[in-house]
């Protein structure tokens, strides 16, 4: 007979089986949701949704299943729930103030990698078996500890990178060249201010072979400091705008070589989850160069050789608080003055300055909210300034800023970004990221009086920060982050493609889209109405790319955070 003391042998124990289905369906629609969205997703909010609210909605169905219906002992489902918030407390404290960023990409991680666990050792002891799903847990807080936030992707989706590899601007070294002869004006082949002579992202007179089965030829490439400012570019040289380190600053290349002929620097630092650096583009006018900072800082700069002529703070000026992600508005020169959206709110949205001394001009309309730039169009025979904000759509008269017309499409969650879109003498296209789309207006006057009346609404034309053109009745340009064609006439889409997000500017004589895409690759598209078709693609840069690209006396000039390069484009 076994004696009472005798202790139960482990093995013969009765196995705990847990409830696991609930954790499992919970895991498991959690990814079936991201991959579905990645896949057939057509808006930046269920890209989102998927990748920052998904594991935190998602993450309650396991922990009520843990707490409440696994059929763990109590005191290992306090302990296992405590590890886990105390991980997640880890991560949120380690890497503020943008730890959720980081915490949202350890969440499914943990959660699924915990589940297969308890599945996989289903069969052993549980006083065992409980110590796997938390060397679970501490393996996902070894990895993403050492990570640090590079950013997020124009989907939204945080980007992660290894905190031993050097950020680029602690590696980048920038070469310097000889300095040239700056015209004193651009020329007409020149591409002096942002999306061009005209700033509507169309290149004229300009064909190139389509055959780039052996691709466009590198001139150059180089590293470049932080920001989504793009090039101008006039006679030789090309302008931008970088943080290098704790400076953001104006830099002037020679366009043949990639050299460094001057840099202007100013100690101002902006960063936030979508990066840091200068969101604006130079403009060049007459022998200046005309530059606003991400903090609001507007400058007139000697273009040959980067001496600081005057500057103002646009936010002392008006009493403005800067948009969430910075300024963005490329200054826009007009006869005897410069113009930028100043974010002021109430009379103060948009600001002029005196293009010689920078005294305040006039200051006109009222968004406190975009990241649009002034536009100058004619509308109905009259020259009128146009700006996109949260407010919706503004016409401003040039001389004093008084408002000519507006059309109020309020928006709060989705920022406008992209420039209107003139289409004639009474049409306007105004495009919204999320589910509000993209709205025709018919602009008319009448015996003095503006009329705006609205004649379709596009939800299947969500553009955030992807300017688009029209051409034939067809617009093309971006539905969140898909290259996408509606007819202007009725806003029907007419063909969606592929994910690749980024900026495009438009061939005229060859009818065709030159598109830069996020992942930097460069495409030939046809402007056609018929379906998408891509013609010639190559790949030009490398890393995240939102800044628009452009062409000069037949070279393709791309540029991202990272780094630049220039092609000689095939003839």
């Amino acid at each position: 007979m076994e004696h009472p003391n005798t202790q139960i042998n482990e093995s013969a124990a009765p196995v705990l089986r847990l409830r696991l289905w609930p954790a499992v369906i919970a895991v498991a629609a959690q990814l079936l949701a991201t991959v579905l969205i990645s896949v057939f997703g057509t808006t930046t909010l269920l890209d989102v949704w998927a990748s920052l609210f998904g594991p935190l909605v998602t993450l309650i169905v396991p922990a009520l299943w843990w707490l409440f219906a696994s059929r763990a002992p109590v005191r290992d489902r306090l302990a296992g729930l405590l590890l886990f918030a105390g991980v997640i407390g880890w991560l949120l404290f380690l890497h503020r103030p943008f730890g959720f960023m980081v915490a949202v990409r350890a969440l499914p991680v943990m959660s699924t990698g915990v589940v297969v666990m308890l599945l996989l050792c289903a069969r052993i002891p549980w006083t065992k078996r409980r110590w796997y799903p938390a060397a679970v847990i501490l393996a996902c807080a070894a990895v993403f500890t050492p990570v640090r936030i590079e950013g997020m992707g124009g989907n939204l989706v945080p980007d992660l990178a290894w905190s031993w590899t050097p950020a680029f601007e602690e590696q980048a070294e920038y070469p310097h060249g000889a300095a040239r002869r700056l015209p004193d004006a651009a020329g007409p082949k020149d591409w002096p201010a942002f999306r061009g002579p005209l700033r509507n992202g169309r290149l004229p007179g300009q064909t190139i072979s389509a055959d780039w089965s052996t691709p466009p030829e590198e001139v150059w490439r180089r590293p470049v400091g932080l920001g989504w400012s793009s090039f101008c570019a006039v006679g030789g040289f090309l302008f931008t705008q970088e943080q290098r380190g704790e400076d953001e600053t104006v830099v002037c290349y020679d366009a043949d070589t990639g050299d460094e002929v001057w840099v202007q620097a100013m100690p101002v630092y902006f960063e936030d989850i979508m990066g840091a650096g200068p969101r604006a583009t130079p403009s060049f006018s007459d022998g200046k160069l005309y530059t606003y900072s991400v903090t609001g800082i507007l400058q007139c700069l000697d273009a040959a050789t980067g001496k600081v002529l005057w500057k103002v703070d646009a936010r002392k000026e008006t009493g403005a608080k800067p948009p969430q992600w910075g300024y963005a508005s490329s200054p826009l020169v007009l006869d005897n003055i410069v113009l930028i959206f100043a974010s002021g709110g109430e009379g103060k949205g948009v600001a002029a300055y005196d293009r010689e001394t920078g005294e305040p001009a006039w200051t006109g309309g009222d968004g406190k909210h975009g990241y649009s730039s002034v536009q100058l169009s004619e509308i109905g025979g009259v020259p009128q300034l146009l700006i996109s904000s949260n407010l919706g759509l503004q016409s401003l008269e040039p001389e004093t800023g008084d408002l000519l017309w507006e059309h109020r499409w309020k928006t709060s969650s989705n920022p406008r970004v992209v420039q209107p879109l003139v289409l004639d003498e009474r049409h306007v296209l105004l495009g919204t990221a999320g589910g509000q789309g993209t709205r025709r207006l018919r602009v008319e006057q009448a015996e003095g009086q503006w009329r705006v009346t609205e004649l379709w609404t596009s939800r299947k034309f969500r553009p955030y920060f992807n300017d688009f053109i029209v051409h034939d009745g067809h617009c093309y340009g971006f539905d969140g982050n898909r290259l996408a064609c509606i007819d202007v006439e009725t806003g029907e889409q007419r063909w969606r493609g592929e994910r690749c997000g980024g900026q495009l500017l438009f061939l005229e004589d060859m009818a065709m889209l030159l598109v830069l895409t996020e992942k930097g690759k460069v495409m030939l598209v046809k402007a056609e109405p018929g379906a998408l078709e891509k013609v010639a693609e190559f790949s030009a840069i490398e890393g995240k790319t939102w800044n628009h690209p452009i062409i000069h006396e037949g070279r393709l000039y791309v540029r991202n955070s990272t780094e630049a390069a220039c092609f000689a484009l095939p003839v």
